[in-house]
């Protein structure tokens, strides 16, 4: 996995508007929503970006105001937009609600400009000027011309030498209604990537494992995999641990107490930008970890999808110390 390509990081996905209830309401109750720019493959980007790394998002928005405001606020974190197609169609929709510590996401995304027009890239084209492609399991999970444009696209990395992140992502309500034989390409996608993200849950179910250690099943079935990143919450989810493995080196922090929570969503995407600014530092599993870690417990403290902060603040921030007012 060369780590030292000239060009940017690609990040390929869908960009949809969150529309988030009040803390404690309901969506059948609500009356207004809280609107922010969502994405996994965005969230990782815009970390990226934050931190002085050359990123473009490769997506499609609609052509309307709502795109216009989704490739205005990509751009405002650093986001390079020359990629970013416009068509016909609707924007790609998410609404949250929590109470009482539940949470649900409902989507409602089918037919989208994403969706109907993903298939509008030049994977080849793009993979020459690429020094490294992430993309996550929802493309794969939203099926049609979003699964078929993911496939090729790692596939012209892959045969570009473009270092590849999977991040596995599942989304159950989105895999519901799918076959076996749809659910087998998340398997395709894995043994495509250099670095992969997926809890050992995830690797289990994904790879038909009985193995009790599915990273180290996960090397063995795949020798492209050169990096395997997760992070694991308490039972009573107020607590999370990370940990990043290479075929010769693991290592896994101690789980960092996540104080008063004020989002959880993103930090996932948090925790696998920050593995990837470490890889392309050329970090050990252990700083990989760490910084991965330090992405996510922040981003809990965050409200919206994204990580927003500085390589100064993340390179400041101690998972494990409590919270402080910086004057």
């Amino acid at each position: 996995m060369r780590i030292d390509r000239p060009g940017s990081i690609l990040c390929f996905g869908e960009v949809m508007l969150r529309l988030g209830a009040a803390s404690g309401v309901k969506l059948a109750n609500a009356h207004g929503f809280a609107i922010h720019v969502g994405g996994a493959e965005a969230n990782v980007g815009a970390l990226l970006a934050q931190l002085g790394r050359r990123v473009e998002m490769i997506t499609v928005l609609p052509q309307s105001p709502l795109g216009d405001r989704c490739e205005a606020e990509l751009r405002g974190v650093g986001l390079g937009s020359p990629n970013i197609h416009r068509a016909d169609g609707r924007m790609g929709l998410y609404f949250v609600e929590g109470a009482s510590g539940v949470g649900r996401i409902v989507y409602d995304r089918e037919g989208s400009a994403f969706a109907e027009n993903s298939d509008a890239f030049d994977w080849p084209t793009l993979a020459a000027a690429a020094a490294w492609f992430h993309v996550s399991g929802i493309n794969l999970a939203l099926g049609g011309k979003p699964a078929e444009a993911a496939l090729r696209a790692v596939q012209a990395m892959a045969d570009a030498g473009v270092p590849v992140s999977f991040d596995v992502n599942h989304r159950a309500s989105l895999w519901k209604d799918r076959s076996k034989a749809d659910r087998e390409c998340v398997a395709e996608m894995i043994g495509m990537a250099d670095v992969l993200f997926a809890s050992h849950r995830r690797l289990k179910q994904a790879l038909n494992l009985d193995d009790a250690d599915p990273t180290r099943a996960a090397f063995s079935a795949f020798s492209k995999i050169r990096v395997i990143g997760s992070t694991r919450r308490s039972m009573d989810r107020q607590r999370l641990s990370a940990r990043v493995a290479r075929c010769d080196e693991a290592y896994e922090t101690e789980a960092a107490s996540l104080g008063q929570i004020v989002d959880r969503i993103g930090s996932g995407d948090a925790f696998a930008g920050g593995v990837i600014d470490a890889i392309l530092r050329g970090a050990s599993a252990e700083e990989c970890a760490k910084s991965g870690l330090a992405a996510a417990v922040m981003k809990h403290g965050i409200a919206g999808d994204r990580w927003i902060g500085t390589r100064e603040e993340l390179e400041a921030f101690d998972p494990f110390a409590p919270g402080d007012i910086r004057r």
